[in-house]
């Protein structure tokens, strides 16, 4: 990546995000916490791999957002490539056990197997059949970026084998053979689910 790119995505997204926050404190409103958990975790890898990615044309990222379904942001150091799902925390002032946050809802189906009996509406919970070793979830604390500013931003970064094991457990204990009349398989992840993940730095993604 040329420097002076890597310095026009800084600038701008550093930008981006002191006007969300000024504007968020104004309106006292939700804002859109995917959008800022992206940025969040786009900022901080600038911030982590800068000299790698500046080392060679061949390195970077492309960021999609949520027009890919799968990732949100692909990132490139010497021809290996991992791919990052973003996943924030809820802006509202609600807050989970011991006065945790709640992180949004996730679809079950990205980290374990299910099958649903038409007839019955049971549910069928299994080990997911392919895990992509290159795809990495980082969940990001944007309750307490919107209240704190940047000085308080936690990241916690797991990778798509890893949140399999761990929610597929999760969902398997609430859900499997249980009735469930609708098709939506969503769940809800707590604060303590991955509270060991903390990844301040993103360097998880590359070890």
């Amino acid at each position: 990546m040329e420097p002076k790119i890597f310095k026009r995505w800084g600038i701008s997204t550093r930008r981006t995000l002191d006007t969300i926050w000024k504007f968020r404190k104004l309106c006292g409103r939700p804002f859109d916490r995917g959008f800022i958990g992206e940025l969040l975790v786009l900022e901080q890898l600038l911030k982590t791999y800068k000299s790698k990615l500046c080392a060679s044309t061949n390195n970077g990222f492309v960021y999609e957002g949520s027009s890919n379904k799968k990732w949100d942001i692909s990132l490139t150091l010497d021809e290996k490539t991992v791919y990052i799902n973003a996943k924030a925390t809820s802006t509202k002032d609600k807050k989970g056990k011991n006065g945790k946050p709640r992180w949004v809802r996730q679809q079950a189906r990205l980290f374990c197997d299910v099958e649903i009996d038409k007839r019955t509406s049971i549910q069928k919970v299994g080990k997911k059949r392919k895990e992509d070793i290159n795809l990495f979830y980082v969940f990001v604390d944007v309750g307490s970026w919107v209240e704190n500013g940047d000085a308080k931003v936690k990241f916690f970064t797991l990778s798509h084998k890893k949140a399999a094991s761990i929610f597929r457990k999760k969902y398997f204990k609430g859900q499997n053979n249980k009735e469930r009349k609708s098709k939506s398989t969503d769940f809800w992840v707590e604060y303590k689910d991955i509270e060991g993940f903390n990844d301040d730095e993103l360097r998880r993604i590359f070890k």
